[in-house]
């Protein structure tokens, strides 16, 4: 997709005023086609390419995908689902497995004046001519975690 605005995700007031830090987590991100940069943002559905990364416009950070694009290898070479493994297989994990990305978020959680947060990811993907929006970004799960102050 080209953006993304999640439902609200809660973030309650009391969490919000005493965390240590906040993580925006995506899991399962799909890197096998273009490369981007994602762009998120909080309670700004209508962000888009040149929205301001700034406080006022709601921008929490980035992440980037370093995307594979086109498979050149034989039949199943990039489905990480295909490949055979045994309980002696010490090979890594495929290159084309889903993966994780985090942001850090504290600052922009503190911002918050709500209780929800709606987040928009707006997808870059660099061109001759700058940045331009994809159908690049896929994932299977976006949550929000917050981490109390140890001590």
């Amino acid at each position: 997709m080209e953006r993304y605005t999640s439902p609200p995700l809660t973030v309650p007031t009391a969490v919000r005023d005493s965390l240590y830090r906040a993580d925006l987590i995506f899991s399962g991100i799909d890197h096998s086609g273009a490369s981007y940069e994602a762009r998120v943002f909080f309670d700004n559905a209508d962000a888009g390419l040149d929205t301001p990364r700034d406080d006022a416009s709601g921008y929490a950070g980035s992440f980037t995908v370093f995307g594979h694009f086109n498979c050149v290898g034989d039949e199943g070479h990039c489905d990480p689902q295909w490949r055979y493994t045994d309980p002696f297989d010490i090979r890594g994990r495929h290159s084309l497995a889903p993966v994780t990305k985090v942001v850090i978020v504290t600052d922009a959680v503190r911002r918050l004046t709500a209780g929800e947060v709606s987040v928009t990811v707006v997808v870059a993907v660099p061109g001759a001519d700058g940045a331009q929006t994809a159908d690049a970004l896929f994932f299977d799960r976006l949550r929000i975690t917050t981490y109390d102050a140890i001590g």
